[in-house]
C-alpha cells in the first residue's frame, strides 16, 4: 500500500506547486510521491531536499482548501497499483455520492491521461493501473455543494537533469526506439573494394614521354577533366590524357621524363559512391546465407554502419579459407567506406515479428525492475520494461517503451548513478 506524490527540490529540478479555486484561502500541498512525509531540512551536498506533506487519514497525500479535503493514495497491497480517492468536510468523511473529482497525470513526453473511477464505498477507485515510476504532474479537480475545486503540482521521482553538453562529455548517446526483427546473427567479415563497375584503367592513346602529370593516389578526377601530358613518339607533339568517369585516383603516378609504353595504363579512377563489401561465409555457416538476404555492415571501429543486401553468391567455395563469397553493393556517398578497409557483416536468421527493440546496452537494474532511462530534452526519467525475445545486440520490448521514445543506448549506468545519488529514486 503506497500513498502518493513526492514532490523533491533539487540543483537540478525546481518544482513548483500551485493551488487555485474554490475559496480565497490558498494552501500549497507539497507531498511525498505515496504520501510519505519527511521533515524539513536544508539541501544536502547534492542540493537536495524534500518538505513534510500533509497526510489524510488513510496515510494519503491530503490536499486541502477551506473546510474541503481531498486524499489521494496508491493502494497496491495484494494487487496493481490503483488510486484511491477520498474526500472530507471538516475532515469529516464524505460519502462518494456527494462530491465529484476528476484526476489527470501527465508524464515525461506523453499526454495527459485522464483517469476514470468507480464508486468504492467512502472512496473512489481508479480504474487504471497506476505504474511506475509514480512520477507525474498532476491535476486534480472537485466539486462538492456546489463549490469547485482545483489542484496542480508536480511529484517527479527517479528523474534528473543533465545538460546536453555533460552529457556528450560523459558518453551518454540515445536513439529512438524502433521496431525491429529480432532473432540469431550470423557474423562474417569482408573487405571494401571498388564497384567493378565504377572504375576505369586510364590508358593513354600513343607511347611516349611523359610532360606532365597532374594527379596523385588519393586526388579527385572529374569526368573529361585532363590528368596528363605526353608527348606521342609517333608524332613528338603533346596530347592529352583524360579521365573517363569522375572519382578518385586510387593508384598511379607520373613522373616527367618518365616512359609510358602503349596499352600502358598510367592511372585508375573508381567513382567510391558506390562500393562493394565482399564477404566470407564459413561452410558450416553456408546454409543461414541467402541472395536478398539483408545484412547490416560494420566498421571494425563500430563508429559507422549501413544496411545492405546479398546480391550475389559465388558458385564455389574457396579451397583454401573453405568459405563461399557473398557481395553487397554499399552506397558510399558519404565515403565511410573506403577500398581496403576490413568490416563486419550481421545477418539475421530465425527472426521474430517486426516489435519493438532497443539496445541490449540501454538496460539497468533500477529497484528491481528491468529498466531504461527516456530522454525529453534535458530531462531523464527511469522507465520500468517488460523484455521478451533477445538477439545479439537487441532484445525485444513488449511493455513499458512505446514507439519513438527516446531512451539511453550507451552508459545508461551514469543516468541510474546520478538519479540515485541525488535521492530521486523511489523508496519501495
Amino acid at each position: 500500500m503506497k500513498t502518493l506524490f513526492k514532490l523533491s527540490v533539487t540543483a537540478l529540478f525546481v518544482i513548483s506547486i500551485t493551488s487555485c479555486g474554490g475559496s480565497s484561502e490558498s494552501h500549497d500541498n507539497k507531498a511525498d510521491a505515496h504520501g510519505h512525509g519527511h521533515d524539513n531540512h536544508e539541501p544536502d551536498e547534492h542540493g537536495h531536499h524534500e518538505e513534510e506533506a500533509p497526510k489524510g487519514p488513510n496515510g494519503g497525500t491530503l490536499l486541502s482548501k477551506s473546510d474541503f479535503s481531498i486524499e489521494l493514495k496508491i493502494f497496491e497491497t495484494g494487487t496493481a497499483p490503483r488510486l484511491r480517492i477520498y474526500a472530507y468536510d471538516q475532515m469529516k468523511a464524505l460519502e462518494t455520492s456527494v462530491f465529484k473529482v476528476k484526476v489527470g497525470l501527465t508524464r515525461l513526453a506523453q499526454k495527459k491521461n485522464d483517469l476514470t473511477f468507480t464508486e468504492s464505498g467512502d472512496f473512489y477507485l481508479s480504474n487504471e493501473v497506476v505504474g511506475e515510476p509514480h512520477s507525474f504532474t498532476v491535476s486534480v479537480e472537485a466539486e462538492h455543494e456546489g463549490v469547485k475545486y482545483d489542484w496542480h503540482f508536480d511529484s517527479f521521482e527517479g528523474r534528473t537533469k543533465i545538460p546536453d553538453t555533460v552529457a556528450k562529455i560523459s558518453g551518454v548517446k540515445t536513439e529512438k526506439a524502433s521496431r525491429r526483427e529480432i532473432g540469431n546473427v550470423v557474423k562474417i567479415r569482408g573487405n571494401i573494394l571498388p564497384s567493378e563497375h565504377k572504375i576505369a584503367h586510364i590508358i593513354p592513346r600513343f607511347s611516349g614521354i611523359v610532360k606532365e602529370g597532374r594527379k596523385h593516389i588519393g586526388d579527385k578526377a572529374e569526368k573529361g577533366e585532363v590528368l596528363a601530358i605526353i608527348e606521342s613518339n609517333q608524332s613528338l607533339q603533346p596530347f592529352e590524357v583524360k579521365s573517363q568517369i569522375s572519382g578518385t585516383v586510387i593508384n598511379g603516378h607520373l613522373i616527367p621524363g618518365e616512359f609510358v609504353a602503349e596499352n600502358q595504363w598510367v592511372y585508375i579512377v573508381a567513382d567510391i559512391s558506390e562500393v562493394w563489401g565482399d564477404f566470407f561465409i564459413p561452410v558450416s555457416e553456408l546454409s543461414a546465407v541467402k541472395l536478398n538476404q539483408k545484412i547490416e555492415i560494420t566498421t571494425l571501429d563500430q563508429e559507422s554502419s549501413v544496411e545492405g543486401v546479398i546480391s550475389y553468391i559465388a558458385p564455389y567455395i574457396d579451397k583454401n579459407s573453405q568459405s563461399q563469397m557473398a557481395r553487397v553493393i554499399i552506397d558510399n556517398k558519404d565515403g565511410t567506406f573506403l577500398p581496403g578497409m576490413f568490416v563486419v557483416g550481421k545477418i539475421l536468421t530465425n527472426t521474430s515479428s517486426d516489435n519493438i527493440a532497443i539496445r541490449k546496452t540501454a538496460i539497468q537494474n533500477f529497484n528491481n525492475n528491468k529498466s531504461v532511462f527516456i530522454k525529453s530534452g534535458e530531462i531523464y526519467e527511469v522507465r520500468p520494461i517488460e523484455i521478451g525475445k533477445s538477439g545479439d545486440d537487441w532484445i525485444e520490448v513488449i511493455s513499458g517503451l512505446n514507439e519513438g521514445d527516446e531512451y539511453v543506448s550507451e552508459n545508461s549506468f551514469l543516468i541510474k548513478a546520478d538519479i540515485l545519488k541525488s535521492g530521486a529514486s523511489h523508496d519501495h
